[in-house]
């Protein structure tokens, strides 16, 4: 028997939850019964992705435009967030572009400087932010979506990988500083996942999925909503010791030697 994640009138902040891997985590956030802010820099996606979380697990959700990378804005959007719903139980920083390709040779300034703001400085506001929120009540939970590729290298992907792995000794740093205040922070490392962003690189040639699902031994492309039940189960009253920790969510895939 499996065990039940109850978040009922929690709140909780999902960045790029307006489609992908961060709409599948706020759907499992959602059906655990966590009331969910949708942080996207899509107005119209994080609208569309509100309306249906209230229609398919009856929740309060409410559509939060915003550019993680802008400090200002994430700040705005924490305090309209405590504003509307009185209080922050869990946030999940999950925002995140994709830049494939160029050798570090090659990288250009603009491709390091927006994945490095997205997904890392990104990441440090809205940790920021929340733990402002947090630690005053002594309670909360974040987790922040990182990659094996924070620990995996992988040719072509230099700015993806450092800030993936940015992501993780913030997650531990936090973690100890927060702990003794009863704020929990964790990360998640996905593998290959079926998202919109990974299929439009395997359209534009980018990504040969044959090639990857050669490799991954479980032999298939990751689910989204398995992210998103580990995100659930890390920020329910199951996972109450559990701190500072990563889990890797890959079929597999880092568990056999490189070829």
């Amino acid at each position: 028997m499996g065990i039940e994640i109850d978040l009922s009138d929690r709140v909780a902040v999902v960045t790029g939850a307006g489609a992908g891997m961060g709409r599948a985590i706020a759907g499992q956030l959602g059906r655990s019964g966590a009331n969910i802010a949708v942080l996207e820099i899509d107005a119209a996606s994080a609208s569309a992705a509100a309306d249906e979380l209230q229609e398919e697990h009856g929740v309060r959700a409410l559509a939060v435009p915003c550019d993680v990378s802008d400090r200002a804005a994430v700040d705005a959007s924490f305090a309209r967030v405590q504003d509307e719903f009185g209080r922050l139980d869990i946030a999940v920083n999950n925002a995140g572009i994709s830049r494939i390709g160029p050798h570090t040779q090659d990288v250009t300034d603009a491709d390091w400087l927006d994945t490095v703001n997205v997904m890392q400085t990104g990441v440090f506001y809205c940790m920021r932010a929340a733990g402002r929120l947090m630690l005053p009540n002594k309670r909360g939970s974040i987790v922040n979506v990182s990659s094996i590729r924070g620990f995996s290298p992988n040719p072509g992907r230099l700015a993806y990988c450092a800030t993936k792995a940015a992501v993780i000794m913030m997650t531990k740093v936090a973690a100890g500083e927060w702990g003794p205040l009863g704020v929990r922070v964790n990360a998640v490392a996905p593998g290959i996942q079926r998202t919109p962003m990974w299929d439009s690189d395997v359209a534009d040639g980018t990504i040969d999925e044959p090639f990857y699902l050669n490799l991954v031994p479980a032999g298939q492309i990751g689910d989204p909503n398995d992210v998103g039940r580990l995100v659930a189960y890390l920020c329910s009253d199951h996972a109450s010791y559990v701190s500072g920790s990563v889990m890797t969510i890959d079929g597999g895939l880092t568990s056999i030697p490189a070829g």
